[in-house]
C-alpha cells in the first residue's frame, strides 16, 4: 500500500474501484429474465400518487420511495430490462464513495477506506441487489450517507449535518418499512456522545423530534401488524439459522460453491470479522458502533419474527457497510502479525467475490418469463387460453407477452386468461376437482404456466388434475418456470 501514501495516488485508485464497480453492476444488467418483484415496480410506479402512498399501508408493501423516483425516470427511458435495472445499479456504484467516506469519518486510515471499497465494490451480493430493479439499493445509500451525517453532526454540532440526517433517515423510512430499526443504532450513538455539550444534545433531540412527524404514519400501522400477528407469508427462522444465511449471502453471494468451500468462507469472514471487532481496542467506541449496527437490526428482526415472521437477507442490506469494515478492520489487525497471512485471506476474499460474480451471472437464478415468453410467442398455434399458477405472475408473463391481456379480457379479445385454484386453504381433492372442472368446461385446449407453485396450491392438486383429465401435448421447462400444452378430458379423442 506504500503507492497509496500520495493524495493523487489515493485519488486515483478511489476512481479506479468506482469505475470498475460501475462498470462491474452495468456489463450484464438485463443478464437475466425479471421476476415477479421486478415487474412490481412497472405496476407499483404506475398507480396514481395516492394509491401508491396508501399502499403503503397494505400486506407486502415495503415503500414508494423508489417507485415515486421511478415514474419520471420511465416517463423518459421506458421499460426494457435495462432501464429499470439502471437506477440500481447507480446508486450501488454510489455506496463505494460511501464506504471510503464512511472509513474517512470514522478516522480510520486511507487504506482501510480503500480495502472497504474495494470488498463494497467487489461484493457478489451487493452487486447483485444493484442489478435487481428494487429499492434495496436506494435503501443502503440512504442509510450509509445518514450514519455518515449522523455522526459528522455529533463531531461538528453543524446544523446542516443534523438536517441532512433528518432528511436522508425520513427517505429511508420511506424506502423500506424495516429501515427504522437503524433508529435503534441512533440511540445507542447518542448515549455514547452525550457528554459533548448541551447544544448538541438540544440538536439531537430536535432531531429525533422531526423524525416522529414521518414515522407517525408507519408506526401505528405497524404497531397494528404486530398486535394482530398477521401471516406475511415469509418462513421462521431462528436467530443462529438468520445469521448463518446473513453469514452466507455476505461472503459468498447468492449461488453456492459446494459445502466445504461455503463453510470455509464463512469460517473465514467470521475469524476476520472477530478479529476486527475484539483486537482493535484503539478504536473501541468505533467498534461498539460499527458492532450493535451489524447485531441490533438483526436481533430485532428476528424478535419482531416471534410475532410476525418479516426475515429476509436483503432486508438488512444496509448492515453490510459495517460488516465489511470489521472484515478490513481484521485484515488490518491480521497483518501486524503476518503480511503474508493477511495477503492470502484478502486474496482468498477476492478471488470467491470474482467467482461467485461470475456464477450469478451465468447460472440462471430468477424465474425465466423471458424464455417461456419466447417459447410461447414460437407456437405455430399461439395459446387461446393460458392458466397462471401462480395468478399473480400474470404481470411477468405480461411484460414478455404482452399480447396476453391485462387486467381481464372482453370478448373481442383472442387470449383467455385463467387462474390457477389456491388450495393451501386445505381444499380437498374432491373439492378441486368440481372447481376445475367448472372453471375449464368452456375450453378445448389450456396452456399452463406454473412457477413458485408452493405458494398457491403446494400439494400440487392443479396439475395432478389435468393429468387425469386431460391429454399433455407439449410442455418445456425453464428455470423456474414450467409450460404444459393441454387438451381437456374427451374432446381431445
Amino acid at each position: 500500500m506504500k503507492i497509496l501514501k500520495s493524495p493523487q495516488a489515493m485519488r486515483g485508485m478511489v476512481l479506479l474501484i468506482i469505475a470498475v464497480a460501475f462498470l462491474w453492476r452495468t456489463a450484464m444488467l438485463a443478464g437475466q429474465s425479471l421476476w415477479r418483484d421486478e415487474v412490481d415496480v412497472i405496476l407499483f410506479s404506475s398507480w396514481p400518487l395516492p394509491d401508491l402512498l396508501r399502499g403503503l399501508f397494505n400486506k407486502g408493501h415495503n415503500g414508494p420511495l423508489f417507485y415515486v423516483l421511478l415514474r419520471p425516470w420511465r416517463a423518459i427511458v421506458g421499460d426494457s430490462e435495462f432501464a429499470l435495472r439502471y437506477p440500481s445499479a447507480m446508486l450501488g456504484t454510489l455506496v463505494i464513495p460511501l464506504g471510503f467516506m464512511l472509513a474517512r469519518e470514522l478516522r480510520l486510515n486511507s487504506r482501510i477506506g480503500v480495502l472497504l471499497g474495494v470488498l463494497l465494490a467487489t461484493s457478489p451480493y451487493l452487486i447483485w441487489y444493484s442489478q435487481e430493479a428494487k429499492m434495496y439499493s436506494l435503501l443502503l445509500a440512504l442509510v450509509m450517507f445518514a450514519f455518515i451525517a449522523y455522526w459528522r453532526a455529533w463531531r461538528t454540532g453543524s446544523k446542516f449535518w443534523w438536517a441532512a440526517f433528518v432528511v436522508t433517515t425520513s427517505l429511508s423510512f420511506y424506502s423500506h418499512i424495516l429501515s427504522p430499526l437503524m433508529l435503534t443504532v441512533y440511540g445507542i450513538m447518542a448515549l455514547i456522545h452525550f457528554n459533548q455539550g448541551q447544544a448538541k444534545r438540544r440538536a439531537w433531540l430536535i432531531s429525533m423530534g422531526c423524525l416522529t412527524v414521518p414515522y407517525l404514519p408507519l408506526v401505528w400501522w405497524q404497531i397494528g401488524l404486530l398486535h394482530q400477528g398477521i401471516d406475511s407469508g415469509h418462513p421462521f427462522y431462528d436467530l443462529t439459522t438468520e445469521i448463518y444465511a446473513l453469514l452466507k449471502v455476505y461472503s459468498g453471494g447468492l449461488t453456492s460453491f459446494n459445502p466445504p468451500t461455503d463453510t470455509f468462507l464463512i469460517i473465514l469472514y467470521i475469524f476476520l470479522f472477530l478479529s476486527g471487532t475484539i483486537f482493535s481496542v484503539r478504536n473501541f467506541s468505533v467498534i461498539f458502533i460499527l458492532a450493535t449496527w451489524v447485531f441490533l437490526p438483526t436481533i430485532l428482526i428476528y424478535l419482531i419474527s416471534l410475532r410476525v415472521t418479516v426475515f429476509e437477507d436483503r432486508y438488512l442490506i444496509y448492515i453490510t457497510p459495517p460488516f465489511y469494515l470489521l472484515v478490513v478492520l481484521g485484515l488490518t489487525n491480521l497483518q501486524r502479525y503476518s503480511r503474508q497471512l493477511a495477503s492470502f485471506g484478502l486474496g482468498i476474499i477476492l478471488m470467491f467475490n470474482l467467482i461467485g460474480t461470475w456464477q450469478q451471472q451465468r447460472q440462471p437464478i430468477k424465474a425465466d418469463f423471458r424464455a417461456a415468453a419466447a417459447y410461447i410467442t414460437q407456437q405455430a398455434n399461439p395459446p387461446v387460453t393460458i392458466m397462471m399458477q401462480i395468478p399473480y405472475l400474470q404481470h411477468t408473463l405480461r411484460y414478455y407477452y404482452p399480447a396476453l391481456p391485462y387486467p381481464n379480457t372482453t370478448a373481442n379479445e383472442p387470449y383467455k386468461l385463467l387462474e390457477g385454484l389456491w388450495t393451501n386453504d386445505h381444499k380437498t381433492e374432491q373439492t378441486v376437482d368440481a372447481e376445475m372442472t367448472m372453471l375449464t368446461a368452456p375450453f378445448n385446449d389450456i396452456w399452463l404456466v406454473v412457477s413458485e407453485e408452493d405458494m398457491w396450491d403446494s400439494r400440487g392438486l392443479t396439475r395432478a388434475w389435468f393429468q387425469h383429465h386431460a391429454k399433455l401435448i407439449d410442455e418445456a421447462h425453464f428455470n423456474r418456470v414450467e409450460v404444459y400444452h393441454y387438451r381437456l378430458g374427451t374432446k381431445f379423442d
